[in-house]
């Protein structure tokens, strides 16, 4: 039995390890070619470099203009996560403490829509965000990405206010505390761990879009990171190595916040699926 034991834990180790090897590959590939030349990169995928050649990457940020995109993302994902955070500890709060005949409902709802496919509205969302003059413009990229998201963001802070005793919203109920007193100075403090693991969620998510910036933006002054990428592929002449120091450039960010919080992020996830 314990030769058996010792063998299924073998498995699963190496399934583990090679798991692990696939994932982190590509992203080592990734540092190691963007430091070579266009010559050494053409003439082997795999090779390493000869040496480390970091000039990549002061011409991705100077030529490529990603100081530009790193603004433009900075402020679409900020502004729409703000706003998507607040809305989802407003309406979680609220499925929680009044209990209607229509909560339920509402609650399918939000879960019917987290299953359907954000992209295949594109076509009728840009059709009607030309209708109201909001094509190519901030707003316009910013109001649709906080309304696809609102619903997962729901989720989990229903899922957390679930968890929260209704005694104590009854304790200051009978206190005299007002609904408003109740959510933000009880409620929302109390709520800070599952903002926080919300905003994260919208973070890498918002921050890594291309299809909605695509197809909304057209003014290259607007431009987001991910589309901005498209730039260092020329019409004849791709410096690979260089737009490969773009590319972990621009994927850095969202990569350092879901190592440093992954926790919180899985934690938030777990807690909402459970309860919810």
């Amino acid at each position: 039995m314990t030769s058996k034991k010792n063998f299924s834990k073998f498995i699963v180790y190496l399934i583990v390890i090679i798991h692990v090897c696939i994932v982190i590959f590509p992203f080592i590939w990734l540092i190691y070619s963007s430091m070579k030349t266009n010559s050494e990169f053409f003439s082997s995928v795999w090779k390493l470099p000869s040496h480390l050649n970091f000039d990549n990457y002061i011409k991705a940020w100077g030529e490529g203009a990603l100081g530009i995109y790193s603004i433009n993302s900075i402020l679409v994902t900020l502004v729409s996560v703000f706003i998507t955070v607040i809305i989802a500890n407003l309406a979680g709060y609220a499925l929680v403490a009044y209990k209607v005949k229509w909560s339920s409902a509402i609650v399918f709802t939000l879960i019917a829509v987290m299953a359907i496919p954000s992209y295949t509205t594109l076509v009728p969302l840009s059709t009607s965000l030309k209708s109201v003059g909001l094509l190519n413009t901030r707003m316009g990229l910013i109001l649709p990405t906080i309304a696809f998201n609102i619903p997962m963001s729901i989720f989990i802070m229903r899922g957390f206010f679930i968890t929260v005793p209704k005694e104590l919203i009854e304790a200051a109920r009978i206190d005299g505390a007002g609904e408003l007193k109740i959510f933000f100075k009880i409620m929302l403090p109390l709520a800070k761990s599952a903002s926080f693991t919300t905003a994260i969620i919208n973070v890498i998510w918002v921050w890594n879009d291309f299809l909605f910036p695509l197809v909304i933006i057209n003014d290259p002054k607007l431009k987001t990171l991910p589309i901005g990428l498209r730039d260092f592929v020329g019409q004849h002449v791709t410096n690979y190595p260089v737009m490969l120091a773009a590319i972990l450039i621009s994927a850095l960010p969202a990569l350092l916040i879901y190592i440093l919080f992954q926790k919180q992020v899985i934690g938030g996830l777990m807690g909402s699926a459970v309860k919810g």
